[in-house]
C-alpha cells in the first residue's frame, strides 16, 4: 500500500508523520516513511545544485527534476516496505502565487492506494512559521487559502486515481489514524451544538469523552480537533468591546478573514461527514442548532445515516433526518456496539 501524505508547510505533517512512525514500529509493521522535499535537496546536491531556504525561487524545471528524481527513488526504496508513507506537498503559495508540489506525471509514476491532506489550527500553524525563516512573512489570509487549496488539489487528485481522500487533523488520535489506514473499522461524524454549549465546557467534555471511549471500535472524526472559531470568536468579542465595534481588525483577524475562516470550518466539518459512514449527533439542549441541523441535511443529502441522542420534544423534521433517536447516550452505545458485531 502506498500513502500520499499532503499538508501544508508548518501543518505539522512532518510532526504527524514521525510520531505515526513509532506507532508502526510499535505494532510491527513494515512502513517506510519517506519526505520528497529530503529526497529533493539530496537528488539536487548530486548534479551540484544547492536548495537554499528560499527553495522555491529556485528555477521551476529544476525543482520539477529534482521531485522527479525524489519519486523515483523513493518508488525503489519502497519494495522493502510492506507500506510506503510518502509525505509532499500538493501545492506551494509563495510570493502571492501558486507554485506545483507534486504534478499529475507524479502521481503516475508513483501509484498511491489513500490520499492523506493534514490540516491544524490556523493560530498554530502562523506560529510555526513565525519561527521559519522561508515562511515568517506568509499572512493569515494566505496560509487559509493554502489550506483549501491544498485540500481541493489532494482530493482532486484523488478523484482523478480513484482512490480514497481523508482530512485529519493533526490533533487526530495516531492509533485511530493507524486504524483509519489499517483496518475495516467503520468511520463516525461526532456531532454537537457547540456554540449552544460554549458556556457548559463540562457538557463538551462528557460528549468528547464519548468519542474518545468510541476509538476502540469506530473511527471518530471529532470537529473540535480543529479549533479556528475559537479565533474567530475572540476576535469578533475583542472588535465588539473595542469603539462600539468600530474597529475592523484584531490581533490579524479582520471581518473578511474572519468569514473566510467560517467559510473553512463549514467545508473541513462537510468533509469530515462525507469521508465517514454514518454521523453520531449528540443534543443535549432543546434549543436550536443550526449547524448540527446543517450537518444532519448534509448527512442526508451524501445517504448517511444519523443517529441521534435527544430526550426533549421532538420536531418532525428533526426526526425525518434521523434514522434513529436515542434518550440516552448509554442507549446509542450499546446499539453501536450490537450494530458492529453484526
Amino acid at each position: 500500500m502506498n500513502i500520499i501524505c499532503t499538508g501544508i508547510s508548518c501543518s505539522g505533517r512532518k510532526e504527524l508523520m514521525e510520531d505515526f512512525e513509532s506507532v508502526c514500529s510499535d505494532k510491527g509493521i513494515r512502513v517506510g516513511f519517506f519526505n520528497v522535499g529530503d529526497f529533493m535537496k539530496r537528488a539536487a546536491a548530486a548534479s551540484g545544485v544547492r536548495f537554499t531556504e528560499k527553495v522555491l525561487d529556485s528555477d521551476l524545471a529544476v525543482l520539477s527534476l529534482a521531485r522527479r528524481s525524489a519519486f523515483y527513488e523513493i518508488a525503489n526504496l519502497a519494495h522493502e516496505y510492506d507500506y510506503a508513507f510518502i509525505g509532499l506537498h500538493a501545492c506551494f503559495r509563495w510570493r502571492g502565487v501558486l507554485v506545483e508540489g507534486m504534478s499529475f506525471r507524479d502521481i503516475e509514476s508513483f501509484p498511491a492506494d489513500v490520499f492523506i491532506n493534514v490540516v491544524d489550527n490556523l493560530a498554530d500553524i502562523v506560529h510555526r512559521m513565525q519561527n521559519n525563516p522561508q515562511w515568517a512573512g506568509m499572512r493569515r489570509d494566505e496560509i487559509n487559502v493554502w489550506l483549501d487549496e491544498e485540500e481541493f488539489l489532494t482530493k482532486q487528485l484523488a478523484n482523478l486515481k480513484g482512490k480514497p481522500h481523508y482530512t485529519v487533523a493533526r490533533q487526530h488520535n495516531l492509533d485511530n489514524f493507524y486504524d483509519l489506514l489499517f483496518s475495516e473499522k467503520q468511520k463516525f461524524y461526532l456531532s454537537y451544538p457547540i456554540t449552544l454549549l460554549r458556556e457548559a465546557p463540562d457538557q463538551i467534555e462528557s460528549i468528547r469523552s464519548f468519542g474518545l471511549k468510541m476509538l476502540k471500535d469506530f473511527i471518530v472524526f471529532d470537529p473540535l480537533y480543529i479549533k479556528d472559531m475559537e479565533l474567530v470568536k475572540s476576535a469578533e468579542a475583542a472588535q465588539k468591546d473595542a469603539n462600539g465595534g468600530n474597529i475592523t481588525t484584531i490581533s490579524g483577524i479582520d471581518r473578511n478573514l474572519s468569514e473566510q475562516i467560517k467559510t473553512r470550518t463549514i467545508s473541513r466539518d462537510y468533509q469530515f461527514i462525507h469521508q465517514s459512514d454514518f454521523v453520531v449527533v449528540i443534543y443535549p439542549t432543546d434549543k436550536l442548532s443550526p449547524g448540527v441541523l446543517s450537518e444532519m441535511n448534509f448527512a442526508s443529502r451524501y445517504n448517511k445515516p444519523v443517529y441521534a441522542v435527544y430526550s426533549h420534544q421532538r420536531s418532525l423534521f428533526f426526526e425525518n433526518l434521523c434514522e434513529q433517536i436515542f434518550g440516552t447516550v448509554e442507549e446509542l452505545e450499546a446499539f453501536l456496539k450490537d450494530q458492529r458485531r453484526c
